[in-house]
């Protein structure tokens, strides 16, 4: 997995694998979003995401200020099922729809 940062929008973009592997380094990667009231994850890179780095996800967008609005761009598939299975409310995270 490699993680870069973007800075428009701000955010994350990612690629490769997020697996038992390397929860740590995903979690130590999310830490790193910035403080902005919308920041933007581009996960479209990554072939793989376990349910677990998925709830890794959730954590850190509900870590943040009650305002702050978590954007993914182009998310894998099997991410969305996740998110929809298991935390369909999620008000932190929002999908962009472009």
């Amino acid at each position: 997995m490699r993680v870069y940062s973007t800075g428009r929008p701000p955010g994350l973009r990612c690629v490769g694998e997020v697996d038992f592997t390397n929860h740590g380094d995903w979690q130590a990667a999310l830490g790193t979003l910035p403080t902005a009231d919308e920041v933007h994850l581009d996960p479209s890179e990554l072939r793989f995401i376990d349910t677990h780095g998925t709830l890794i996800l959730v954590e850190a967008s509900q870590g943040t200020a009650s305002d702050r609005r978590l954007v993914l761009h182009h998310p894998p598939v099997a991410m969305l099922r996740v998110l929809r299975q298991f935390w369909p409310a999620e008000a932190a995270i929002e999908v962009a729809r472009s």
